[in-house]
């Protein structure tokens, strides 16, 4: 990875998370909890799955996939500031009632409208694409493997969202998931 590529990286990662960090203060108070810890394990399931089948296969964590590219440097960043642009429009839109575990809010709301309207998890959505730029700048097989936990992780997390709001909003819920995709926009359905 570039020099330049490396720090733009990383500046949208450390802008990502100051900004994630300052907002967690203006939440609702939560009234339920889902499940803390699920997310979490599987992504370290699959890290290691990964690198199981890795060793099996006789790929090292550090092979590097392909070599570094002007183009391949422009592209990475601009999908790691597209993901950093929808992860905040998300968060903004969603406002009071986010929170970085599962919860339920205090007078929350179900949110439809901008990104919303296109994805039910579009924070998701930013976070896989920043983690997806960052995976293709890096070029080793680890970063791919570390992308797939992540992966792994927020399917388990959506699948427990959307359990509580299923259960919180049962018809609006329901009509909204025929509807909107979960995370990947414009999906057919």
């Amino acid at each position: 990875m570039s020099e330049v590529t490396w720090l733009f990286i990383g500046f949208c990662w450390v802008a990502w998370l100051l900004y994630w960090v300052a907002m967690a203060f203006s939440t609702k108070r939560t009234v339920e909890r889902g499940g803390l810890v699920g997310y979490r394990i599987v992504a370290i399931l699959v890290v290691i799955g990964l690198i199981v089948a890795g060793r099996l296969l006789g790929v090292s964590a550090q092979s590097r996939l392909w070599e570094d590219s002007l183009a391949l440097g422009v592209v990475s960043d601009c999908i790691v500031l597209a993901g950093l642009a929808f992860t905040v429009w998300a968060r903004v839109t969603l406002g009071r009632n986010w929170s970085v575990e599962v919860t339920f809010k205090e007078d929350h709301e179900l949110i439809e409208s901008g990104p919303y309207a296109l994805a039910r998890h579009p924070i998701y959505t930013g976070l896989i694409l920043m983690a997806l730029g960052t995976a293709i700048a890096y070029g080793r097989a680890i970063g791919f493997a570390l992308f797939l936990s992540l992966c792994g992780g927020l399917w388990w997390k959506a699948r427990q969202e959307e359990r509580i709001m299923s259960s919180h909003f049962p018809d609006t819920y329901a009509e909204y998931r025929t509807r909107v995709p979960a995370i990947v926009p414009w999906k057919a359905r």
